[in-house]
């Protein structure tokens, strides 16, 4: 008895379908979570599924169907790609960088492919086998990034946390009459208002002026102790250097991963709960975020719209389906806005949203009952670029200056736009906060770090704290002692005022640093 013999399963199609996500994900596990690439991995499986499944009704072949799809997914995640390329050619090729010559032609393409497919592809599993196990080898490298940098994660913070503890063992223990709710407002990459003035031309007097009448003091010479985020938001919350906190924070080692635990997990929080203060956490992007505080505000795209809106994507999704099919709808330019009107096309729509919800959430927040310990980050004036002075939106906002560096001239215009932004947009912000407040609070307004290399450590900083401890806030104090001295003056700590020393490194040498000066002669002691 003659019987047909049983072909492979084709698991290849799930499998490419799923590798330009995990890829994308594992080349920037740093820089995103895994869970922002939960959401297109479950769409474009979802969508792998569906395909594959009405293909093999049409076709009555799961082998004709799978290789079907896989070629679909091919030419699906390569069009945007291409658009790109074809894009910035400077040849005939640049016909193909717009989207009538180039999805016609994408379209004869997968009808073609199909076609011989169907016709010429004989009922044999070798292909479905050879297509299983290069579609399976693709996915080594990008599970292996996204498996051990995991596991590196939970061994280094364990050890880091053990660090942390041995060397903040100061014996401070927190006391107060009357407990003030705490704000900690990072305004990301703002710099001080005399470099501003001597590099961007940009005089806000204006706006230290207005804070300063609002009760601010706002000392002339602060510093960043680190040149980037997710170094200086660590050392400042947990008010150590990060050369003491652990002996990790040092070459070769390049993993910044234990950094965001850190900043999660700090010795500020700590303090502050240990006196019964509620936490609360908005930041504009999920690694910063204290996602478990007693009031966690998640600001991904999908938190952020309400269900009469549109879909739209996050910045990792935006990455990823910019280089697909997808982007016809990225590229619409049918002037058709959500209901917060900002252009359904805009690139950075998750960015404005996130910047408008933090602002309107901290004014409501500030009506709350306390104590509280308010933790908002926001990414202004910081890249993307986006906002005029008046909150208007840039209609074609340049790229993450990252990605395509900005001439100088250019970048100190958008970097200006973004700094007169946000301080009109934190000034009644500010406002709310004290007025909604029955006991004065303390409101820390911060840069993380200074905007271009040249001026990358000078930040800007206001305190709204009682007299006492205004008068204890040396003018160049560095972020490392502010909450050092604050819980000394008015939490009765006694906390070892630090030196205040600046150090800067690169992305690519992250803990090889060198100590930065000041640079701004009035600042020099």
């Amino acid at each position: 008895m003659n019987t047909k013999p049983r072909l492979p399963f084709p698991l290849h199609p799930l499998l490419f379908a799923a590798f330009p996500v995990l890829s994308l994900l594992g080349h920037n596990i740093q820089e995103v979570s895994l869970r922002a690439g939960l959401r297109p991995l479950l769409l474009i499986l979802g969508g792998a599924v569906s395909i594959w499944m009405v293909l093999s009704l049409a076709t009555k072949s799961l082998q004709k169907a799978g290789v079907i799809s896989t070629w679909l997914f091919l030419l699906f995640y390569t069009y945007g790609r291409v658009y790109s390329a074809a894009h910035a050619a400077d040849n005939i090729f640049q016909l193909l960088g717009h989207h009538r010559f180039l999805l016609p032609l994408w379209v004869v393409l997968g009808g073609m492919g199909a076609f011989l497919i169907l016709k010429f592809l004989k009922e044999s599993g070798n292909l479905t086998i050879v297509l299983n196990v290069f579609s399976a080898f693709l996915l080594i490298i990008p599970v292996y990034q996204l498996v051990t940098y995991e596991i590196r994660a939970n061994s280094t913070e364990n050890g880091v946390a053990q660090g942390k503890a041995a060397a903040s063992a100061e014996g401070v223990k927190l006391q107060a009459d009357v407990l003030p709710d705490v704000y900690i407002i990072i305004l990301d990459a703002h710099l001080r208002s005399d470099v501003l003035e001597t590099t961007f031309d940009l005089n806000n007097a204006d706006f230290i002026e207005k804070l300063t009448k609002m009760g601010f003091y706002v000392p002339p010479c602060s510093m960043s102790n680190y040149a980037y985020t997710p170094l200086s938001m660590s050392s400042f919350l947990n008010m150590q250097y990060l050369q003491d906190i652990s002996a990790d924070f040092a070459p070769p080692n390049t993993d910044a991963n234990p950094l965001y635990a850190l900043i999660e997990h700090n010795e500020v929080r700590k303090n502050l709960e240990s006196l019964g203060y509620s936490t609360y956490s908005l930041a504009s992007y999920q690694r910063i975020a204290w996602t478990d505080a007693d009031h966690y505000y998640p600001l991904d795209s999908a938190s952020l719209l309400s269900t009469e809106e549109r879909i739209v994507f996050s910045k990792f999704e935006r990455m990823l389906f910019d280089t697909t099919l997808v982007r016809i709808l990225t590229d619409y330019k049918g002037g058709v806005t959500t209901s917060d009107k900002i252009p359904l096309n805009y690139p950075y729509a998750d960015h404005v949203r996130q910047q408008w919800t933090i602002l309107k959430e901290l004014k409501e927040i500030s009506s709350l009952k306390g104590p509280k310990l308010v933790w908002a980050h926001l990414t202004m004036p910081h890249a993307p670029y986006v906002f005029y002075p008046d909150g208007s939106l840039i209609p074609d906002p340049p790229e993450l200056p990252w990605v395509v560096p900005l001439p100088w001239d250019e970048y100190l215009q958008y970097y200006s736009w973004g700094v007169q932004y946000a301080d009109n947009a934190i000034l009644p912000v500010l406002d709310a906060i004290i007025k909604n407040s029955d006991t004065p609070p303390i409101i820390v307004v911060t840069g993380d770090h200074g905007a271009d290399s040249a001026n990358r450590l000078a930040v800007l900083s206001a305190f709204y704290v009682p007299d006492a401890v205004k008068t204890a806030i040396a003018p160049d104090i560095s972020l490392v002692n502010y909450f050092r001295v604050i819980f000394n003056e008015v939490y009765g700590a006694n906390y070892d005022i630090l030196e205040n020393v600046s150090y800067l490194s690169d992305k690519e040498n992250t803990f090889e640093f060198t100590v930065y000066p000041e640079t701004m002669p009035d600042c020099i002691p």
